[in-house]
C-alpha cells in the first residue's frame, strides 16, 4: 500500500494537471493587452451613467484564450465587465494576430461624488493579470456661464439717440445631470421682457441668443439680462453698461507760469555770484594799473 505521503502528491499531481487542463496558460510569446483605455467622456455630472471605452489586442496566440476584463480601484476589483473569449473570426477560425474595441457600461455608482478619481482595466488569463490601464474619472458639480456682449450700428462704439444696438449673449454649460428648462429676460429700462427660451440639455452644450434695441434719450443707460430656470429663480445676470450721446472731447492746457525777478534770481544764484565774482575781479584788476603821465 501507499504511504500516506506518496499519497498526498499523486493527489497534488492530479489537481495540478486537471489545473492546467481546465486553465491553460498562455505561452511565453502570448500577449493579451489592452492597447488604450478611457471613459467615455471628459467629465460626468453627479450621478451621471459612466461609459469605459477599451481596445483589446492580442498577438501570437496558439489557443483560444478566455479574458477576464475588470474594472479595479487601488486595492480591489470594482466589478467584472466582461468574460471575453478570444481570438474568433466570424467562422470561428482561429486567428493569432487581431484586436477587438468594446464599450463597457458599469453597474457601479462611480459618479456618486464630485472628485477626481483613478481606477483602473486589468485583463486577466487563466487568473493570472496580463495587462492593466489606469483611467481618470472627473466627477464635476454643473456649471453655467453666461455672458453679453454688444455692438452699435456704425461698428464706432460710440452709441447715438436711437441708433440700435445688437446685444448677444453666450451661455454655455457643463456637468449637468438632467435637461432643464430655461428662459433668458431682458430689461433695457422701460421693464423686464422673455427674450428667448434656454433649453439647458444633459451633459454640456451652449446658446447664442441676439437682440437689438435703441435708445431714445442720451445719457447713461443699461441693459439687464436675466436667466432664470423653470421654478423663475434667476441663476444668472449680466448688466450692460451703454453710454448714449456723443461726448465732447476737452482739451487741457497748462497753466501759464509767471516768475517774479526775487523767483529768477533764486533759480539762478549761481550764475550770478560767478558774473559779480568776475566784475569783482575785473575792477580790482584795472584799480592796480598805474596811471599814465601826460
Amino acid at each position: 500500500m501507499m504511504s500516506k505521503s506518496k499519497t498526498i502528491i499523486v493527489a497534488v499531481m492530479i489537481l495540478m494537471l486537471y489545473g492546467m487542463t481546465a486553465y491553460p496558460v498562455m505561452a511565453a510569446s502570448e500577449r493579451v493587452y489592452t492597447d488604450s483605455a478611457s471613459f467615455g467622456s471628459s467629465g460626468y455630472a453627479v450621478d451621471e451613467t459612466v461609459t469605459i471605452n477599451a481596445k483589446i489586442k492580442w498577438a501570437d496566440l496558439t489557443a483560444n484564450r478566455t479574458i477576464s476584463v475588470q474594472l479595479w480601484n487601488a486595492t480591489d476589483v470594482v466589478e467584472t465587465l466582461e468574460s471575453y473569449t478570444v481570438p474568433y473570426n466570424a467562422s470561428d477560425t482561429l486567428t493569432p494576430d487581431g484586436s477587438v474595441t468594446k464599450t463597457y457600461t458599469p453597474s457601479a455608482d462611480l459618479t456618486e461624488e464630485v472628485g477626481t478619481y483613478t481606477y483602473y482595466v486589468k485583463l486577466f488569463s487563466s487568473g493570472l493579470q496580463v495587462d492593466t490601464d489606469p483611467i481618470t474619472l472627473v466627477v464635476a458639480d454643473s456649471q453655467l456661464t453666461m455672458s453679453i456682449t454688444w455692438q452699435d450700428q456704425n461698428n464706432d462704439r460710440v452709441v447715438e439717440p436711437n441708433e440700435l444696438v445688437t446685444f448677444t449673449g453666450y451661455i454655455n454649460w457643463a456637468f449637468v445631470e438632467n435637461t432643464e428648462a430655461h428662459s433668458l429676460y431682458v430689461n433695457y429700462g422701460d421693464g423686464e421682457q422673455l427674450l428667448s427660451s434656454v433649453a439647458v440639455t444633459a451633459g454640456s452644450g451652449s446658446q447664442t441668443v441676439t437682440d437689438s434695441h435703441g435708445f431714445n434719450a442720451a445719457g447713461a443707460k443699461s441693459a439687464v439680462f436675466t436667466l432664470k430656470d423653470a421654478t423663475g429663480t434667476a441663476v444668472k445676470s449680466s448688466t450692460v453698461a451703454i453710454l448714449v450721446g456723443s461726448q465732447p472731447v476737452t482739451t487741457t492746457s497748462p497753466p501759464v507760469q509767471t516768475t517774479s525777478i526775487v523767483g529768477l534770481m533764486a533759480a539762478n544764484w549761481a550764475v550770478l555770484a560767478i558774473v559779480a565774482a568776475g566784475i569783482i575781479v575785473g575792477y580790482v584788476y584795472l584799480g592796480d594799473q598805474p596811471k599814465k603821465r601826460k
